[in-house]
């Protein structure tokens, strides 16, 4: 059986290039291998250098949590796949899950430096927030965002998502250095009123 997220019925009219798919281990290791490009920690906020059998710390890297209503727990964890691949090219995950009050936080990068800056972490991050809002049925999505990730805030502000507050000094980045976090929120509300494409 395809476990493809397929994308909305909105999402098919213009044919989408990414799909997002449940990780499967053999792939966390090709990711590992993608997140070792220098100049990625800085984006990420943590340090990605794992060894390729060392998948379950990889999730647990990419599914640290920052809000208050946020839960520990299982994450849902996605590759990102172009149509044209086989091996992913990024992840996208739904973290801190509090399934009592239907809150979330998403996280997401395209790891392989030959698919950045194609609007591909946009695609996916569109079609995570539908399948959230839609087949979950959540409330609530948050983005901890680094201040310095000027990409990644425009992103997400572009998507619909609002700055709640800034966390100042509230991440310690691999480098010892400590930076500041935006606290930024989307709610079903907001989503299902905007045009949405691939």
């Amino acid at each position: 059986m395809d476990k493809r997220i397929i994308p909305h019925p909105r999402l098919q009219k213009e044919q989408c290039e990414i799909y997002l798919k449940p990780m499967e281990k053999w792939h966390i290791s090709h990711l590992i291998k993608l997140a070792r490009e220098p100049g990625l920690s800085g984006l990420l906020g943590w340090s990605p250098h794992f060894e390729p059998d060392e998948t379950e710390e990889f999730i647990q890297a990419i599914s640290l949590f920052a809000f208050p209503y946020s839960l520990s727990g299982e994450p849902l964890a996605f590759g990102i796949y172009h149509f044209t691949d086989t091996l992913p090219i990024g992840y996208a995950v739904l973290k801190g899950i509090n399934w009592e009050i239907g809150t979330t936080e998403i996280g997401i990068s395209i790891l392989d430096g030959m698919h950045r800056n194609k609007g591909y972490g946009t695609m996916a991050t569109r079609q995570l927030i539908d399948y959230t809002f839609h087949a979950l049925n959540f409330q609530l999505i948050g983005a901890a965002v680094l201040v310095s990730n000027v990409a990644s805030v425009n992103l997400f502000r572009k998507l619909g998502f609002i700055i709640k507050t800034t966390m100042y000094g509230s991440w310690i980045m691999p480098d010892g250095n400590v930076e500041d976090m935006l606290r930024m929120e989307l709610t079903t509300q907001i989503w299902s009123g905007k045009q949405h494409q691939c």
